[in-house]
């Protein structure tokens, strides 16, 4: 209850005078006065201790009083809701815009040429409204709908922590996050690629270049959104493992005899195929190998680009007879630029792809585009062989090359794909 001080000292001063006065009738009377009546003199003595009581209570109340005003908090106490939240807000594009304006509450959050913003710090199953404007060259279009969009109940998880150990050999790393209860999904990123998303806690990055370092960093995420990004943490892959006996023996047999390798490019795929933004295992060229009077041995395939295919693509993998028997994660150091021309050579070596005598095989080249493309798409890429671009080897231990003509990249195994 509020208590009014003024009232109370108001109070206090009438009370105070009449204990003034009190004190007064109290004092000693003159001679003349002596006689007065003795039962006189003891009421006044009872109505000035009544007095006194009066002014105690009246005391009491007033200091009771000061302190209640005093504990009357002067504002009203803050919420308690986590502002954590976070939402993932993403719109169309708009024709002929040049970049986009992004409104919360009237406030604004974003501007800029991408079509998507993650909106943080946001309070708990809050509700907020969003409208985004196409800018020409800096001038605001039309408005879109407003958009009432209620912020996650839950905050999104914390930031992970890697630990790495290299295996003992081959090019591999095993790498292994703090697990966290909260977390439906993390993504694992080698450098700027995404290579594992998923609820586990441990994953194995193999093929990689022995002794070569990469970085490495993570998030998580759950229904109430992302956390940031790990810190970005370096680890070296293991080495080169010893060699073992080979799958293939290269021992003469007696009555073993030279073999021929020959090459033809087939029509399927055709010229200038379309490879999407994400696509997978999409097939780019193919070829068919033939052995003739042995058994040869496919050993080696290179292949060759007129661009940088590390920039739109992700991996190049090498199927024979429908199983995939080679493939390579890409970067600028998977390619050889060749000196004298702007070609990059992709090797394709150790392969134990068998062509048994008169018969053949079908070598097809696939490719995994990446999440996304470069502005100014499609993007057209050629990929060729050379002359010699396969090596095999017979059963008399003779190593065969294919195709012994028709190579290059104004010859007869070319094809163009185009990245969309």
């Amino acid at each position: 209850m509020r208590i009014d001080i003024l009232n109370i000292m108001s109070k206090f001063i009438s009370i105070f005078f009449i204990f003034a006065i009190s004190i007064s009738l109290l004092s000693p009377l003159p001679a003349a006065a002596e006689t007065t009546d003795e039962g006189i003199l003891r009421i006044k003595i009872q109505i000035l201790q009544l007095q006194i009581e009066i002014l105690k209570a009246q005391i009491a109340l007033l200091s009771k009083g000061i302190q209640i005003a005093r504990a009357v908090p002067a504002t009203t106490p803050v919420s308690g809701k986590k502002n954590c939240a976070q939402l993932e807000i993403s719109w169309g594009s708009v024709q002929r815009a040049t970049g986009y304006k992004l409104y919360r509450n009237g406030t604004a959050l974003y501007e800029g040429k991408a079509r998507s913003f993650v909106d943080s710090g946001l309070v708990l199953g809050e509700k907020y409204r969003y409208v985004v404007y196409g800018l020409y060259n800096g001038e605001q279009g039309e408005p879109s709908e407003v958009q009432e969009i209620t912020a996650p109940d839950v905050c999104p998880p914390k930031i992970p922590s890697l630990n790495f150990k290299a295996k003992p050999c081959g090019g591999q790393i095993t790498i292994t996050w703090t697990p966290d209860i909260k977390v439906t999904v993390y993504e694992l990123f080698r450098g700027n690629r995404k290579i594992y998303s998923g609820p586990l806690t441990r994953f194995i990055d193999s093929g990689l270049k022995p002794h070569q370092t990469y970085e490495y960093k993570i998030r998580a995420g759950n229904q109430g959104g992302w956390s940031d990004f790990s810190t970005p943490a370096s680890f070296q892959a293991s080495g080169l493992c010893a060699p073992s006996i080979p799958e293939v023996s290269y021992v003469i047999p007696e009555a073993s005899q030279e073999g021929i390798l020959s090459a033809e490019l087939r029509s399927s795929p055709v010229n200038n195929i379309r490879v999407r933004s994400e696509s997978t295992n999409q097939s780019v060229m193919a070829f068919n190998v033939k052995a003739w009077y042995s058994d040869i041995t496919i050993t080696k395939v290179d292949l060759f680009f007129d661009s940088r295919p590390w920039i739109y693509l992700d991996k190049i993998k090498i199927q024979y007879a429908g199983r995939t028997i080679a493939e390579e994660e890409l970067d600028q150091e998977s390619f050889s630029r060749l000196e004298t021309e702007d070609i990059y050579q992709l090797r394709f070596g150790n392969l134990k792809a068998v062509v048994k005598d008169g018969s053949s095989g079908i070598f097809t080249v696939r490719v995994d585009a990446k999440e996304f493309q470069l502005a100014g798409s499609p993007y057209y890429i050629t990929v060729f062989l050379k002359n010699n671009s396969i090596r095999g080897v017979d059963g008399a231990g003779i190593w065969q090359y294919a195709p012994k003509s028709g190579g290059g990249k104004e010859g007869s195994f070319v094809r163009t794909f185009r990245i969309e």
